[in-house]
């Protein structure tokens, strides 16, 4: 039966075969055909596997940004070829443009393969203190101030009203925004967690009250640095 395989990578570009166990690494290692999200960033977590065929002659197809055929994409598949499916950091079709893939994949009865690996917002979830049995993943809020400021008043609602912890992440360059909008707008009593570089050298989580990061100044540099926060009781 044909097969896309869900090839987690790491979340620092380093690494990499430390993420698949060697059972699972051994299931890719034949394959010649991929769907990424960038070739680039692709070839250099695929260059890390050793696959049998040499680098150059894998047959690598880019996710596009914006429009994107997804049929044309999974030819292969329906060729009789098993695919690899690859995000550029972290684990595939998980806010990521790869599950339209996923899913034509089950429409067209191909098993779908999910292999193990780290997700970002899973580790910070899990890392934080906070409700672990209801939470959601909401993704980027609004820019426009007026629209994000509704938004987090909207995420505290559900994490009073339902102990449901919420997962927000933002670009690089408006994580330390972000940061000093939810510490100026929720309540003092909730957990606001800030998980930094995630599987870096200088990986950072700190989780505590808003009201502690008050107290402590929010002397946080967050700067050009990928950041998942997590909100929550």
């Amino acid at each position: 039966m044909v097969k896309l395989f869900l090839i987690p990578t790491t979340l620092s570009n380093t690494g990499y075969r430390a993420v698949l166990p060697s059972f699972q690494l051994d299931m890719v290692l034949r394959l010649e055909y991929f769907i990424v999200e960038t070739a680039k960033v692709a070839r250099r977590h695929l260059k890390c596997l050793n696959l049998i065929k040499p680098l150059q002659e894998l047959h690598i197809q880019e996710l596009g940004k914006s429009r994107c055929d997804y049929e044309e994409l999974i030819k292969p598949l329906l060729s009789g070829n098993d695919m690899g499916l690859l995000s550029d950091c972290g684990f595939p079709a998980i806010a990521d443009p790869g599950s339209q893939v996923v899913k034509l994949a089950h429409k067209y009865g191909v098993k779908v393969v999910p292999l193990v690996g780290p997700n970002s917002f899973i580790i910070a979830l899990a890392s934080s203190g906070v409700n672990g049995q209801s939470f959601a993943f909401v993704g980027y809020l609004p820019v426009e101030f007026a629209n994000r400021y509704k938004a987090i008043l909207q995420l505290q609602e559900k994490v009073l009203k339902y102990q449901q912890s919420q997962i927000i992440i933002e670009t690089p360059f408006r994580s330390q925004k972000l940061f000093i909008d939810l510490v100026n707008i929720l309540d003092k009593d909730i957990v606001l967690c800030v998980a930094i570089n995630l599987m870096q050298d200088d990986e950072s989580i700190i989780s505590c009250t808003v009201g502690d990061w008050v107290r402590k100044n929010s002397q946080l540099n967050l700067n050009k640095k990928e950041v998942v926060f997590v909100i929550g009781v």
